[in-house]
C-alpha cells in the first residue's frame, strides 16, 4: 500500500470509517484501543483520508500507470491549477494535523474526521447525493485487500 499505510492500517481505517458511519461506538472503541505500535485512530483515519483523496483525484484526472513522463507532467499541471484539487489537499492536510493532536480515545473527534473523510470521498464521485457510503467503503476495502 502507498502513502505510508500498510494494508492492515488501511483495513483498520476503513473499519473505523464504517463504524463512524453506522454510529457504532462499541466498534470504534475497540478500533481505538488498538495494539501496541499502532497509530492512534484519529491520526490513522486522517492519513487514510489523504490516501483515499489522492487516489480519487488521480482517477478524476485520468492518471494511469502506463503514462509517459510528458503525460504525467500534463496531469501534474492540471492538478496543481485545479482549485478543487488544491482544496482537497488543504482539507487532508488539516485533517492530518487535527488527527495527530487528538487523543486516540476521543471518539467524537474520530467520528468528525471520519465523516469528513466520507463526505470528501463522496464529493468526488459522479453523483455525491446518490453515492451510497457502505458500497463505496467496500470498494476501497477491496483495493486494500488487493494491495492497490
Amino acid at each position: 500500500m502507498t502513502d505510508g499505510l500498510t494494508a492492515d492500517e488501511a483495513l483498520r481505517a476503513l473499519a473505523a470509517l464504517e463504524a463512524a458511519w453506522k454510529d457504532d461506538d462499541e466498534a470504534l472503541s475497540a478500533l481505538a484501543a488498538g495494539s501496541p505500535g499502532e497509530r492512534p485512530l484519529p491520526a490513522l483515519v486522517a492519513a487514510y483520508g489523504e490516501h483515499a483523496m489522492d487516489t480519487l483525484m488521480a482517477l478524476a484526472f485520468g492518471l494511469r500507470t502506463t503514462m509517459s513522463d510528458e503525460e504525467l507532467a500534463e496531469i501534474s499541471d492540471a492538478v496543481s491549477s485545479n482549485i478543487g484539487a488544491r482544496m482537497s489537499a488543504l482539507l487532508t492536510q488539516t485533517l492530518k494535523a487535527w488527527g495527530t493532536l487528538a487523543p486516540s480515545e476521543d471518539l467524537s473527534v474520530t467520528k468528525i474526521i471520519a465523516h469528513t473523510v466520507i463526505d470528501a470521498m463522496r464529493a468526488v464521485t459522479e453523483d455525491p447525493s446518490k453515492t451510497e457510503v457502505l458500497p463505496l467503503l467496500a470498494t476501497f476495502r477491496s483495493y486494500a485487500l488487493n494491495g492497490t
